[in-house]
């Protein structure tokens, strides 16, 4: 089992193959029709690395290459492990190279969101374990998602109208806004606000979440984030966007900087 690898300058394809004569006889037999017209016309240099013990490390050696250096003709990232987002899981390895959401569309998306920031570290001040990236625990992760959160002035407004209140809740790691990622998506059970037992203390209650073990309602979780700001103070590590995308907290006249 062998991976090759065609530069021209600066890497252009990856590929994998049973024999080195499979990089050999690529321009004639590629259903990638960019990818045999380059190869037939240009001048370039073949690489190759192996062999490797099985198909299933050669193809994960293709895979993290194509997924690190991301060569112009190779269309699919392969089917071994990728490169992707500490704290993404590896069956989401592709959602990392899709497009980055906006928190508008991702109001849009979820027909209204709750947008909450998990901070780096070990512990919350309750003794809670925080996310660790290195470590995914979806159950950590959940609880790190929905408490508990300074949300007491807009909890009667969504108790009072819960069709407008958000319908997802959504977590974003990530300590550099260039580089953050969405670490799960909920669906919220509406008509749970304001319900006593999900009160934590002074203005912080919990989020009513629905049960959602995979935390990948909507597709989002791995998705990169393009705009997301939050501030320093406590009451502005949520934002709430509406179904229209609209952005509703923090009011976008407040400075966010985190």
């Amino acid at each position: 089992m062998y991976v090759y690898l065609s530069i021209d300058g600066k890497p252009k394809y990856v590929g994998y193959g049973e024999s080195p004569t499979r990089a050999l006889s690529h321009a004639e037999e590629s259903h990638n029709d960019a990818l045999r017209e380059w190869l037939r016309k240009s001048k370039f240099s073949l690489n190759i690395a192996g062999p490797y013990r099985d198909e299933a490390e050669g193809k994960n050696v293709e895979s993290a290459l194509i997924t690190s250096i991301r060569p112009e003709f190779n269309k699919s990232l392969g089917d071994g492990l990728k490169f992707v987002p500490l704290g993404v899981p590896p069956e989401l390895g592709e959602r990392p190279s899709l497009i980055p959401i906006s928190v508008a569309e991702m109001g849009i998306r979820t027909e209204g969101v709750l947008i909450v920031y998990l901070s780096p570290g070990e512990f919350l001040k309750d003794g809670r374990p925080k996310f660790d990236p290195t470590d995914i625990d979806d159950e950590v992760i959940l609880r790190n998602m929905d408490r508990a959160w300074e949300i007491g002035k807009l909890i009667d407004r969504w108790s009072a109208d819960p069709a407008s209140s958000p319908r997802h809740l959504v977590g974003v790691y990530g300590t550099n806004p260039a580089h953050r990622f969405i670490v799960g998506c909920v669906p919220i059970e509406v008509e749970g606000w304001g319900d006593p037992a999900l009160h934590v203390y002074g203005s912080r209650w919990r989020v009513p979440v629905k049960d959602s073990p995979k935390l990948d309602a909507c597709q989002l979780r791995g998705i990169r984030v393009a705009d997301t700001k939050f501030g320093h103070m406590s009451w502005q590590l949520h934002i709430w966007v509406d179904k229209s995308g609209a952005l509703i907290h923090p009011q976008p006249t407040i400075a966010r900087a985190r």
